[in-house]
């Protein structure tokens, strides 16, 4: 089949749990293979890697179907939380296109083994659902005081540089915005639910 030949097994386990009866698979569209369109016309990337090769794709698809990307992220404990921000260190390739109606992203945590070099599928243990711009604002602190990218860190528990990258997301969205210095710390803050208006220290 077109696409298959280096398919590893944990990739071809993923577009066989994603697919559904009248699912095709190595779909030709426009100028692209799609891995999966499912029976209700919904195509499917299942994205082991990084995000960026598939902007363009993304970009020329999304105004016409539905598209779903899934990322699969090997987990060795059930404890996901911490895990699933470093999917940010990937969205900054396209961060507004979360707002795109038709695009969602499966962050799907797996248990696997590697057998010959080859990353094996053995369970799906958790699936994070970004649908919108709403799903990143929910990693923001909550209420409405201003924060700099020290309070985030420590607010996320997460490495700098992934912290980093969550907030060129946020702010790409328009989530939140630099209202102001600290010291020589950027403060930001965060858009008012409904309103148009900043929240300003």
């Amino acid at each position: 089949m077109i696409g298959t030949l280096h398919e590893s097994p944990l990739h071809a386990a993923l577009k066989a749990h994603y697919s559904d009866v009248g699912s095709r698979f190595e779909v030709p569209l426009e100028g692209y293979i799609i891995d999966l369109v499912t029976s209700d016309g919904e195509l499917v990337e299942v994205q082991t890697g990084g995000f960026k090769p598939l902007r363009s794709k993304l970009e020329r698809l999304l105004d016409y179907y539905p598209m779903r990307i899934v990322h699969p992220v090997a987990i060795k404990k059930r404890r996901t939380a911490r895990k699933l921000l470093n999917i940010f260190e990937k969205l900054v390739s396209f961060p507004t296109l979360l707002t795109h109606p038709n695009l969602s992203l499966d962050v799907v945590f797996v248990r696997e083994e590697k057998r010959e070099r080859q990353r094996h599928l053995l369970e799906i243990v958790e699936v994070y659902r970004f649908t919108s711009a709403e799903c990143v604002a929910r990693f923001l602190p909550p209420g409405d005081e201003p924060f700099t990218l020290k309070q985030l860190i420590k607010h996320l528990k997460a490495q700098k540089w992934t912290v980093e990258c969550f907030l060129y997301c946020a702010r790409a969205l328009e989530l939140v915005v630099q209202v102001g210095k600290q010291g020589n710390a950027h403060v930001y803050a965060r858009r008012m639910p409904g309103s148009t208006a900043w929240l300003a220290p």
